[in-house]
């Protein structure tokens, strides 16, 4: 293939890939979503019956935060509007800065600009191509042969990390670690404004994709590989190179991380106007205590199903054997062939390959942290602000490492006939084959061990539940075990025939009965076909209908207690954020950044759960505490609790059944004559108490208020809600939500975007370029 072409042609195929992958919700007329996973609910079981089990259970976040909040901002964004409070969570809360809103997130413009929920597939389909197409081209620039090549750039939109979080704000971070190491080599290799300000843009790109704790992993990588490529071209060139490049790589992400401003300005207000970061650092372990690595997640990154997980026909064993959860635990899964033989076979270019150095290293750091391994668990507990951070997903550092040494070990290829080593691992994976099939016969005979652990992990779980039924959570261990014992043979017995496989390929290669292009071929289709396999159905593809199911509590509740009246569920009932897919407001909030203030005022609701964080509006509630807190629920003009099952007897003087649910009504605030606007509120000047105007929406400072078009004051009501000091005579007070900090933050990303945009166009390179070009080198590129 002429070398012109090849590009193209990556692309093109890469394409056919992802619309293969994401066909159903692409050209199928399904929408890419896990909206069935309401169906497990009361409320909603008069849509498809109480026995519906959603497509995956695990895929909760995305319908209670991430499509709604997308939703939202499309809809403010469409008003003209910077979507800056939300109304229908909290009383109230910060949206854009609530951080995984990612109102700016480069992908969201598909969305604004397209239609939902047809947009969901197309998001995904352009983050799994733009991973592909960037770690294709890094590894050309690495210098990877054309096989190397095309297997990192097929392979890394469908590794463990990027498909188990394809849905998550995760995945529009992690698409962009290959762009940015591509982005530095070429500050390093050509130090000029133009290199820089694509460095920034791409910076910028990581950090406004929305996960805070991922643009953290996916920075410090980038940190490192920085730091190697300065010591290595250094000493490899034999003489001082100087800091230039390292001063422009410098420069380049500091102006990537202004560019964010407008994402991290306004987060960084609200983590100290919520309790959050404290009680992480409470929760935080000691720097020297020892805690017990999670083996047993590691070797998910070779069997990625082996303790199931909570899809649709699949036994959930991980949490019965403390193991995480499949998102955490399978991230680093790129193939079982990579993991076993290409990774492997690429470190023996360890001398004649520095960056296979560097990737071992990424790999090695990642496995360490991702699974809790000393020294590197404690060395994190010990750094201020990684202190905080969850470390599980470095299984990004794992897979991108493995992608990439996958790349070079089939390259590579041609060395496994060589020695004996590869005739020994060669027996060891017909070794281990064997032993899978013992395990999948053994299985059946294993059969009462299993249903006895079963059925003790559910009897725990229903005692710690309140309001649990015995009988429901004794038929879920008997589910649990049928379906283990129809799962586990035969997984064990496909990941046993995988094993002989790859044994029988190294055997026809040492014996030349097939050709190394003829085994790549094989390779790269048989790592594809694994993680093809792993990933097809994991995020399902779900008739449009079943998006956003009107069930009868909801036409119900739409009636009774539309805004700006708010509802509330005791139990596992309608989790927050729900309501706010159909508009109505609930006055819990499900994000891990909440407002103390609220928090505060609805501390009587919340039962006390040892080992859980005590600020947090995902705590359980009862009907007694429904009771506890009836004033402040008034206050939050609270008009509609529903549950699963029905509150004690004369607890409260109206309780309706509608559906499989029962909803008690409660008598609403007496200050309720408003219409929640997210952020602009419009109201008469009647006041309600001493001569003040009380809105039952959480107090925060960046709220102002005018009376009849002048300034005045607004001031907290009993330390939560807003209220307006009102002058004899007042006819109209306006209240609007304008944080000072957006729009400095706003101010400081359009200027950074303007001299970035002027650096791309290359104004002043021939000055700059004389600035930070290395003394003592012709410019040209420091190393391939």
């Amino acid at each position: 293939m002429p070398h012109r072409h090849e590009l193209p042609a990556f692309a093109l195929a890469l394409a056919v890939l992802v619309g293969g992958f994401f066909a159903d919700s692409l050209f199928g007329g399904k929408v890419l979503s896990p909206a069935d996973v309401v169906f497990a609910q009361a409320s909603f079981q008069d849509v498809h019956g109480a026995g519906y089990e959603p497509a995956n259970r695990l895929l909760i976040d995305p319908v209670l935060q991430f499509q709604p909040w997308l939703e939202f901002s499309r809809s403010m964004l469409r008003k003209g509007r910077l979507p800056l409070w939300n109304s229908l969570v909290g009383c109230g809360a910060p949206h854009l800065a609530n951080g995984q809103s990612a109102v700016f997130d480069p992908f969201h413009l598909i969305a604004y600009l397209g239609r939902l929920p047809d947009a969901l597939a197309w998001m995904a389909a352009a983050r799994l191509w733009v991973a592909g197409l960037g770690m294709f081209l890094l590894a050309k620039g690495w210098a990877l042969g054309r096989w190397g090549r095309w297997f990192a750039g097929l392979a890394f939109p469908f590794c463990g990390f990027l498909i188990v979080w394809l849905q998550f704000p995760v995945t529009s971070v992690a698409v962009w670690f290959p762009w940015l190491l591509l982005a530095t080599d070429r500050v390093f290799d050509h130090p000029r404004p133009r290199t820089v300000g694509v460095l920034a843009l791409i910076a910028g790109f990581v950090v406004l994709g929305g996960h805070v704790q991922t643009s953290a992993h996916v920075l410090i990588a980038s940190g490192l590989y920085a730091l190697w490529r300065w010591w290595t071209d250094r000493n490899e060139s034999g003489r001082r190179t100087g800091q230039c490049p390292l001063r422009g790589w410098m420069l380049g992400m500091s102006l990537g991380l202004a560019l964010a401003a407008i994402e991290i300005i306004p987060l960084g207000f609200y983590l100290s106007r919520s309790p959050v970061w404290t009680d992480r650092v409470a929760e935080r372990p000691s720097v020297w205590a020892i805690a017990p690595p999670r083996l047993l997640d590691a070797a998910c990154t070779a069997l990625p199903y082996l303790f199931g997980s909570q899809r649709r026909g699949h036994p959930n064993l991980a949490k019965a054997l403390g193991v995480h959860n499949l998102n955490e635990s399978a991230g680093g899964f790129a193939g079982l062939a990579t993991l076993i033989w290409l990774a492997p076979l690429a470190l023996a270019c360890w001398r004649k390959e520095p960056r296979v150095r560097f990737l071992a290293g990424l790999t090695v750091l990642g496995a360490l942290g991702a699974f809790g391994l000393p020294p590197l668990a404690n060395l994190l507990r010990a750094v201020p602000v990684l202190d905080v951070i969850d470390h599980r997903r470095l299984t990004l550092w794992l897979a991108f490492g493995l992608v990439l040494l996958g790349g070079i070990g089939l390259d590579e290829l041609h060395r496994t006939p060589q020695g004996l080593v590869w005739s020994r691992l060669a027996q060891a994976w017909c070794l281990l084959a064997v032993i899978l099939a013992i395990a999948a016969v053994g299985v059946r005979f294993a059969e009462p061990a299993i249903r006895a652990k079963a059925e003790t992990h559910y009897s725990r779980a229903a005692a710690e539940t309140p309001g649990a039924d015995p009988i429901a959570y004794q038929a879920r261990a008997e589910h649990q075990t049928s379906l283990a014992l129809r799962f586990l043979p035969r997984y064990t017995l496909i990941s046993a025939a995988h094993l002989t496989f790859l044994a029988a390929l190294v055997l026809a290669l040492r014996r030349s009965w097939l050709s190394v292009n003829a085994a790549r071929g094989a390779m790269l289709g048989l790592t594809l076909l694994d993680l093809f396999g792993f990933g097809l159905g994991l995020n399902p593809a779900i008739d449009p209908r079943d998006q956003k199911p009107e069930s009868a509590v909801i036409a119900y509740l739409r009636r009774v207690a539309a805004p700006p009246a708010r509802i509330l569920a005791v139990g596992a009932e309608l989790p927050p954020n729900i309501a706010m897919r159909y508009g109505l407001a609930d006055v819990r909030n499900y994000d891990s950044i909440e407002l103390v203030r609220n928090l505060a005022w609805f501390a009587p609701l919340y039962e006390p759960e040892p080992g859980r964080p005590i600020h947090t509006s995902r705590r359980t509630i009862t009907w007694e505490g429904v009771n506890r807190a009836r004033a402040q629920l008034r206050l939050a003009n609270v008009t509609a609790v529903v549950g699963a099952s029905p509150p004690p007897a004369g607890l409260f003087e109206r309780v309706e059944q509608v559906g499989a649910v029962w909803v008690v009504r409660l008598v609403g605030s007496k200050f309720t004559s408003f219409e929640p606007g997210h952020g602009e509120i419009c109201i008469d000047a009647l006041p309600n108490l001493d001569d003040r105007r009380i809105v039952p929406e959480t107090f925060d400072p960046g709220w102002t208020a005018k009376v009849d078009g002048r300034a005045a004051a607004v001031v907290p009501y009993l330390g939560t809600f807003l209220s307006v000091p009102l002058v004899p005579g007042a006819k109209v007070v306006t209240l609007r939500y304008s944080p000072a900090e957006v729009w400095v933050a706003a101010v400081i990303s359009l200027t950074t975007l303007v001299v970035i945009a002027l650096a791309m166009a290359d104004v002043g390179s021939t000055r700059l370029a004389r600035k930070i070009k290395p003394k003592g080198l012709d410019g040209g590129a420091s190393s391939g």
